[in-house]
């Protein structure tokens, strides 16, 4: 009988990997450039409320982040040339390399925006009735929009039709990420009276010293936005500062403040992933619709595509730690199903990502997406058995949260 090396026993191999003998340990530990940011810029520490009985009950608190103006408004950046709604190309340019966003004039017409703006709506009233509404801290989102009307179907691919300056636009997204670029997900965020801000962040969570983004993002105002109704919160230049600061294993140092952007509805706002930014505070009682629509660089995914090529059986007979392994734990910004996996950290077992149960349907035959809703929806269209819903109901029954399915305030047009 054969025994085991002694080399591969797992309590030799700990007792050989203390912090100090593993290889990277200090790149993959380093809380930087956020733990630097916090240290030297403290008014920008902000823990929003993860529980949504804690949401309401936040504290605004003068001279945080958060509490700012638009850029023409604010002392610090008055006189800066911060960017401006423009179709110059030139001036897109250099506003992205400068600033981390530009702002592309009248990107859709009024009639294209009225037609999105009507159908989310529509679809954000259907999803409450339904009791499948995604409530977020700030008010609601809905995701996977592209199974939800054929506008978003549009606005994805950039089509004319939906977006009059959609060349444009795919011309300064393949410069910045290259050709045959992807787009993660297309987003419809509510934010509502008196939501939670976000916490200031960067998108690219992965390769923070590049000096060309991986990720960008494009915020398209289906409603006016600025200082009163919770524009995106920018830190303008932050890209540049982060990314330096990371290169040359420096502190990030004391940051310029953050302000909100304004932009007429239809403008298109282009983002480098690795800016500064988050959701503002909505002050007024209208609701602010901003479309969130990602793109990233096409390596940026599994090489096999294990949500469809893995044989049922097997599907069936996976351990978590497998299940983990081929992406069906989703993560807050990753492989999340309908909304489903947002807050999870992609860890084994985690119920409020798994994601495998969409899959399992699907094989059955039975997978029921959320299609286009609205308030004159029938009860059988409202009840009807989506696996969404499933889902959510059985993390729930495991004790973990998850946020899609809560319901929802109406929301006033």
């Amino acid at each position: 009988m054969s025994s085991i090396p002694v080399e591969f026993d797992p309590t030799h191999i700990s007792s050989e990997s203390s912090p100090d003998a593993q290889m990277y340990h200090a790149e993959l530990s380093s809380k930087d450039p956020m733990q630097s940011v916090l240290q030297d810029n403290p008014e920008i520490y902000f823990v929003p409320p993860k529980r949504s009985r804690e949401w309401g009950e936040w504290e605004f608190k003068p001279g945080s982040y958060y509490d700012t103006t638009i850029g023409s408004k604010h002392a610090y950046w008055k006189k800066e040339d911060l960017p401006k709604a423009t179709k110059d190309i030139k001036r897109l340019r250099s506003d992205m390399l400068k600033w981390g966003y530009c702002k592309i004039e009248n990107a859709l017409s009024d009639h294209q925006v009225a037609m999105i703006r009507q159908r989310v709506l529509d679809q954000a009233e259907g999803e409450r009735l339904a009791g499948i509404a995604q409530k977020t801290p700030s008010g609601q989102n809905i995701n996977c929009c592209v199974n939800k009307g054929r506008c978003f179907e549009g606005l994805i691919e950039q089509h004319p039709s939906v977006v009059q300056g959609g060349g444009l636009v795919e011309q300064l997204v393949t410069e910045a990420l290259g050709p045959n670029w992807i787009c993660t997900s297309l987003i419809a965020s509510i934010s509502l009276q008196g939501g939670v801000p976000q916490a200031l962040h960067q998108d690219q969570d992965i390769a923070l010293d590049s000096r060309s983004p991986l990720t960008i993002n494009i915020l398209t105002p289906i409603t006016d936005i600025d200082e009163t109704n919770g524009g995106t919160l920018v830190i303008p230049g932050s890209h540049l500062i982060l990314s330096a600061a990371v290169r040359n294993q420096n502190p990030v140092g004391k940051l310029p403040p953050a302000i909100n952007i304004d932009a007429r509805a239809g403008t298109m706002i282009i983002t480098d992933g690795r800016l500064l930014h988050s959701t503002g505070v909505n002050h007024t009682d209208s609701p602010r619709i901003v479309m969130l629509n990602g793109m990233q660089h096409p390596l940026l995914r599994q090489q096999e595509n294990w949500m469809l090529s893995v044989r049922p059986e097997v599907l069936k007979r996976a351990s978590p730690k497998l299940l983990q392994r081929m992406g069906y734990q989703a993560t807050n910004a990753a492989q999340t199903n309908e909304g489903h996996g947002f807050g999870a950290r992609g860890s084994v077992e985690e119920a409020a990502g798994s994601t495998v149960g969409f899959r399992l349907a699907a094989d059955r035959g039975e997978y029921q997406r959320v299609g286009e809703l609205g308030p004159n929806s029938t009860k059988q269209e409202l009840n009807a058995n989506f696996t969404l819903r499933d889902v959510v109901s059985k993390a729930r029954a495991s004790g973990q949260s998850a946020p899609v399915g809560i319901g929802g305030a109406k929301i006033n047009p």
